[in-house]
């Protein structure tokens, strides 16, 4: 009776202790979830699930590069618990607690429950799982998705019955409408499986029929949304819109700092006192499933990064966090004391767990500490646009542009930014002329706030329109956005100046446009100053964009050549319209760059106390071309 009621005591205990750790692990994620703002694409989840019908949801998805599965959830958790920070955020550590439970059962089926636990504890106090459980995005249903593809993949290849072949088939095909990354992690599978058929002696190969089985299953769940794939890689050829990261030993090394927390030799020093390498031969199949892991997922994306399209990101590589894990933790768990230190068995066990033990705690305390040094803080949305509502009179005009799924939008939902009396122009492209009238509609007031996007032309016109008779007395910048309240008292405060080195003299140019003609010649007058001395690598360009930004109809760029620091320098660019130049409204977009790396230097806007940032080009003047 004692030996059949021992191991239920002990896989009773073992339940208990992984229930315990998941739920500790539950608070650490969750401790500082609201604590910062939603940033760019959380707030694009914000608004690709906000609205109650699925087919909403669906098309938003489909015009993005990523499948729909987490946006459903999402969208399904949202219906219960709202939109609030909290609400978009809790699913994806829920989504992490999924990852960390299978993770241990993925540990328990490859070696054993001690090796699970150990996994366990080294994931949930990984910096990078700890970071995406308070992202509201779908980095920690993908990698739930690995762990828990991998366990039953492993189970399947163990004993490949009708039902684990399906249960395998359908993870696979979730795994795929969560994130294109997804797919390596299949990869991982098939090597794996087809390098095992191949070393494995005749008797323990699968029949050949059962392999592509599960992955047929997956393909047939996967085959309403291939048409929609295939569509959004046509749309987006260049990859994601994050901004690109070159595939080089920089951007290695900076995944190998993230996985590591840069104390790379705690994570070698379990193997040195160890009996992991010597085992090898026993768990030889389960180790090369989790190298195949580790490896084939950022090696892939890399790969692609390099040879296909700039899709690289970090983040897409949280699929393999759970084998880093469970490498390690083998090698935790086969930490061995020599025999010639003739400690004895017994005190070599503890002494060997003791080691461990240590190690372990080191590890998680590591990974846990450096935890504000590898995730800086997401932009404070939050505050800013709280301030600004604080700031404003409730009867104060405001003038907005905010894009339906940025962050601004998503906080003027929560706090009503907009609020009171506003001018909307976020809901298409204005000509500079219905600008114009637009914001004289609002001159009579007192106050006018504006909270409006950089680098667009008609954001550039508001703010000459109204700085033109009007003072400022407030001022705020965050990502793209400019924060302003004019008054009446005052005019011409805005001063902008390229990074620390140029200023543009003078204040913004009328914003009546100019009138040219096709084929004819537009020319104007800059006035810049040298705040510091500058070399021959800059030049000075500027261009003649469409009211979208996008095309650009005619350009003048010269090199800026050496200036001591405060010396103004006067230029006369001239424009030749091309005659094939479409007629309509236009404007004169100044940049400063560097004209070996094409680097703009930033916009700053210093009237005020403080510099504000105004991105990387000054609007100049409204351009009307005829025919």
């Amino acid at each position: 009776m004692l030996t059949s009621a021992q191991p239920s005591t002990r896989s009773q205990f073992a339940i208990l202790v992984v229930s315990g750790l998941v739920v500790i692990a539950f608070l650490i994620a969750t401790s500082d979830i609201q604590r910062e703002s939603l940033w760019n694409d959380e707030a694009w989840t914000a608004w690709a699930v906000r609205s109650p019908y699925i087919r909403d949801t669906l098309q938003r998805v489909q015009a993005d590069v990523h499948p729909p599965l987490y946006f459903l959830l999402l969208g399904v958790f949202g219906r219960f618990s709202g939109d609030s920070v909290l609400a978009l955020r809790w699913p994806s550590a829920l989504f992490g607690m999924v990852a960390l439970a299978s993770t241990y059962a993925v540990g328990k089926q490859l070696f054993d429950r001690r090796t699970g636990i150990l996994a366990l504890i080294l994931l949930g106090s990984a910096s990078f799982f700890v970071y995406y459980t308070r992202e509201a995005r779908m980095y920690t249903l993908l990698m739930a998705l690995a762990a828990l593809s991998t366990l039953l993949y492993a189970r399947w290849r163990s004993r490949p019955t009708l039902w684990r072949t399906l249960f395998y088939g359908i993870s696979v095909a979730l795994l795929l409408y969560t994130h294109y990354a997804g797919a390596l992690v299949i990869i991982t599978h098939l090597l794996h499986a087809i390098i095992v058929q191949a070393l494995s002696k005749t008797g323990q190969r699968l029949k050949w029929y059962t392999l592509p089985l599960p992955y047929i299953a997956a393909f047939v769940l996967y085959l309403p949304w291939l048409p929609i794939f295939l569509t959004q890689m046509r749309s987006n050829p260049n990859g994601p819109l994050a901004i690109p990261v070159p595939t080089d030993w920089a951007t290695v090394a900076a995944l190998v700092l993230i996985l590591t927390g840069g104390s790379w030799g705690l994570f070698i020093a379990p193997f040195v006192p160890s009996r992991a390498i010597p085992r090898l031969r026993q768990y030889g199949s389960q180790i090369l499933l989790l190298v195949l892991w580790l490896l084939v997922t950022p090696i892939g994306l890399l790969a692609l990064n390099q040879w296909f399209a700039p899709v690289y990101q970090v983040r897409y590589a949280i699929a393999m966090l759970p084998a880093v894990a469970l490498l390690l933790a083998y090698g935790l768990r086969h930490i061995h004391i020599p025999a010639w230190l003739r400690l004895g068995a017994s005190n070599s066990r503890y002494l060997a767990a003791g080691v461990a033990a240590v190690l372990l705690l080191w590890l998680a305390v590591v990974q846990l500490t450096v935890y504000q040094e590898l995730w800086p803080s997401k932009p404070a949305w939050e505050t800013t646009i709280a301030d600004m509502i604080e700031a404003r009179q409730p009867l104060d005009a405001t003038i907005t542009d905010l894009a339906a799924y940025s962050p601004s939008a998503y906080y003027n939902r929560q706090l009503g930014l907009r609020r009171g009396l506003g001018l909307d122009l976020s809901w298409r492209l204005h000509t500079p002329a219905e600008v114009r009238s637009l914001v004289d509609k609002l001159q009579p007031s007192d106050s006018i706030w504006i909270a409006l996007p950089v680098n667009t032309a008609k954001s550039w016109q508001v703010a000459a329109q109204l700085d033109r008779e009007r003072g400022i007395n407030y001022r705020s910048s965050l990502g793209n956005m400019v924060f302003y309240n004019f008054n009446q008292t005052g005019t011409g405060d805005l001063q902008f100046q390229f990074g620390d080195r140029i200023r543009l003299l003078g204040t913004l140019p009328s914003d009546q446009p100019l009138t040219v003609n096709t084929g004819g010649e537009l020319c104007t007058e800059l006035n810049l100053y040298t705040l510091t001395a500058t070399d021959d690598s800059f030049s000075v360009g500027l261009h003649l964009v469409d009211i979208t930004g996008n095309i650009n109809a005619a350009q003048w760029d010269n090199g800026f050549s050496t200036h001591a620091a405060g010396e103004t320098v006067s230029l006369t660019p001239c424009l030749p319209i091309p005659a094939n130049t479409s007629p309509g409204a236009y404007h004169l977009e100044l940049t400063v760059y560097n004209w070996e790396t094409v680097e703009r230097l930033a916009v700053l806007e210093t009237g005020g106390d403080r510099p504000i940032s105004w991105g990387d080009v000054v609007m100049m003047q409204p351009v009307e071309v005829l025919p």
